[in-house]
């Protein structure tokens, strides 16, 4: 997720001076949490086991106001094709964007943005939620066909012709493709009838991993028959695809990622979910592994782990499988194994991952309800720019021994260094550099808001 999420970030430099004026008009953020509500999250982050003061009826109206406003900016700014980008703008007016960012990862965060949207339709029923699930959903069956190798998922795909998408495709893949001048080298044309796009190639397991997630999340929550075709067709589309090339990620331009095995077994429950008719000798070989996946149990990385991001994948992975599962014993083995994951990393102060776990297990769980109010109460409102902190010199955060680049405690929300999806990071970084009008999608926001408020343990208003 690191790769190509940061690769042309390097380039600040070259706008930096469009902005520097402009950094004063950035939005203050209050604070949200009581001091009571602070000192617990503290205590929670150092292993302690607080008594949580519960949301006020004026804190859950704000977070709710926050998170639609969230997710309104979101649709507003951050889905220039109907799918998930960073943005990283020319000044803090957000009236022109100067590239967008992260879209290697698009269809992984396109399928966070669909869970959540998914969840606020079941909650809602709202009508226009569901329009979203089935707009999403449309963008996701043109990731399946635009490479003409169909059922592939190509990383996104966007209008050749805009300027912002440009100044990202054009080196995507480690720089512009001699042979095809104005197309990086994982970039290419659209086939026919999408010859006016350019799509992303070279997939990872993590393109996968959160299509799977937010086609899961939509299945169970959505109960729209035509909603549910869609779905139907989309998966059937990729697990035919899957199937025929053993799971393999290949895009037919000369790039293959391997199947792990709790990537094979979640696409595996996916395709036998939704289409058991299709994919009945898929269902027959899952059962013949999930239950060695149980024993073998989940895995979780330290916050000190380089790659803290697959952290989240691990999550979405098992919420996909523990939602999906329809054997009781085999469920409540996934359940115990999410459970065990989550407690491991239960310091870290992620929302994101509480409501995983609640959600999944029907847990209460007193540590993990205070992590997701509170850490979501103490969430920046939008719009959420990159902004430069640094605490490697601030005497009132501990480092680590190990490691003084570090810190030694998760830190609340509002003190993070901003990311994609702050959640995927880890939560000891001390410090971030720049500070520039690059916005980030805020899916980390109104995911876990929807999550919360589908489980029950985050208040409607």
């Amino acid at each position: 997720m690191t790769v190509h999420s940061t690769r042309h970030i390097v380039s600040f430099a070259i706008v930096i001076t469009l902005v520097a004026a402009a950094s004063s008009v950035m939005p203050a953020h209050a604070q949200g949490l009581t001091p009571d509500q602070e000192t617990a999250l503290r205590g929670i982050a150092r292993g302690e086991s607080p008594a949580w003061p519960a949301m006020s009826p004026e804190q859950s109206k704000a977070l709710f106001e926050k998170s639609e406003q969230q997710l309104k900016d979101h649709q507003a700014y951050c889905l220039p094709h109907g799918l998930s980008v960073d943005v990283f703008w020319t000044d803090y007016s957000r009236s022109k964007p100067f590239r967008y960012e992260t879209i290697g990862d698009s269809a992984c965060w396109a399928g966070h943005y669909l869970a959540a949207i998914a969840l606020r339709y079941k909650v809602t029923k709202d009508p226009q939620a569901l329009q979203d699930v089935k707009n999403v959903l449309e963008k996701f069956d043109l990731l399946t066909r635009v490479s003409g190798r169909v059922g592939y998922i190509a990383r996104y795909a966007g209008a050749a012709n805009n300027e912002a998408y440009r100044e990202y495709y054009k080196v995507y893949g480690r720089g512009e493709d001699p042979e095809r001048p104005g197309l990086g080298k994982c970039a290419y044309q659209g086939v026919e009838p999408y010859t006016d796009l350019v799509w992303l190639g070279n997939s990872s397991r993590d393109t996968y991993d959160g299509t799977s997630f937010g086609l899961a999340t939509a299945w169970v929550y959505v109960d729209d028959p035509d909603t549910r075709q869609q779905i139907k067709t989309i998966v059937e589309t990729i697990g035919k695809r899957l199937v025929e090339d053993e799971y393999w990620v290949i895009d037919g331009k000369g790039h293959k990622t391997n199947p792990t095995p709790s990537f094979k077994l979640c696409w595996m429950r996916l395709l036998s979910s939704v289409s058991p008719e299709v994919f009945a000798d898929v269902k027959k070989e899952y059962y013949t592994l999930v239950g060695d996946a149980i024993a073998r149990g989940g895995r979780v990385y330290p916050v000190t782990y380089k790659e803290y991001f697959a952290n989240n994948l691990n999550f979405i992975r098992m919420y996909t499988l523990t939602m999906l599962e329809d054997d009781p014993a085999t469920k409540a083995g996934l359940q115990e194994v999410l459970r065990k994951s989550y407690h491991e990393l239960a310091d870290t102060l992620n929302p994101h991952f509480a409501a995983i776990y609640l959600d999944a297990t029907g847990d209460t769980d007193a540590k993990a309800i205070a992590v997701l109010q509170g850490q979501l109460i103490d969430m920046p409102a939008p719009p959420r720019y990159f902004k430069k902190v640094d605490y490697r010199n601030n005497p009132a955060y501990e480092k680590r021994e190990d490691n003084p680049e570090l810190l030694k405690y998760a830190l609340l929300s509002r003190e993070r260094p901003e990311s994609d999806f702050i959640w995927q990071r880890s939560p000891v970084l001390s410090h971030r550099d720049e500070d520039v009008p690059y916005e980030t999608p805020g899916i980390d926001l109104f995911l876990p808001y929807w999550m919360g408020r589908e489980c029950g343990h985050i208040p409607a208003p």
